[in-house]
Formats: structure tokens, C-alpha cells, sequence
């Protein structure tokens, strides 16, 4: 009889240790999906930035020469 009640406790121990780590698991699961979404949502800021500086770059270059000396006059015959 004792040895079915210790088999029963460890039974009931392990159940009690499963219903945590399932509980931590679901925790690390929904920190994880929130990382997730952070990191895409910086990278997503990360590319904007970097279109918006490519873009202010090119606004730069192009007002820095002068029409005449950075384009090549179109010639009608070509």
C-alpha cells in the first residue's frame, strides 16, 4: 500500500512539474512572438531610415553640380 501511494505522490509531483514548465513555456513562447515583432518592427524603421537618407543623398548630389556640367545636352539627332 505505501508503494502505490509513493508511486500516486510522484505521479501527482510530476503532474505539478509539468503544469509549471508548460505554464513557463507558454511565458518564454509569448516573449518571444513580442521580441519577434519588436525586432521587425525596428528593422521595418531601420530600412525607412535608410530609404529616407539614400533619398536626401541623392537630393544632395543632385544640387551640388550644375545642370550644365552634371547632365549631357540631348542632342536631336541621336
Amino acid at each position: 500500500m505505501k508503494y502505490r501511494k509513493r508511486c500516486f505522490d510522484r505521479i501527482e509531483g510530476i503532474m505539478v512539474e509539468d503544469k509549471a514548465l508548460s505554464a513557463k513555456v507558454d511565458r518564454l513562447r509569448s516573449e518571444a512572438e513580442e521580441k519577434t515583432a519588436e525586432m521587425g518592427a525596428q528593422e521595418e524603421c531601420l530600412l525607412d531610415l535608410n530609404r529616407r537618407l539614400a533619398n536626401k543623398d541623392r537630393e544632395r548630389r543632385g544640387q551640388s553640380c550644375a545642370p550644365s556640367s552634371c547632365k549631357k545636352p540631348r542632342s536631336h539627332f541621336s
